[in-house]
């Protein structure tokens, strides 16, 4: 039996915490991690269903924090 790569799911747990301190820096790690996830699973075979949608969750939680944050520099409310 063939052991998963962690690695994706590490970058998208980080990419999730990150998400409500730095949400640039956790674009980065959940783009990240879902290449990696997906790498993996090209070469594995494996399914990597869960880091993909860590990862997906990061990205789409960092886009709302930073929407949220230039709608708070420029003023609207």
């Amino acid at each position: 039996m063939q052991e998963k790569n962690n690695s994706s799911f590490v970058m998208g747990i980080i990419s999730i915490i990150v998400a409500f301190i730095f949400p640039l820096l956790s674009i980065i790690f959940g783009i990240l991690g879902l290449a990696l996830a997906i790498l993996n699973q090209n070469e594995s075979g494996l399914d990597y269903t869960t880091e993909k949608i860590l990862s997906i969750v990061g990205i789409v939680l960092s886009v709302i924090f930073c929407l949220m944050f230039i709608s708070q520099l420029s003023g609207i409310n």
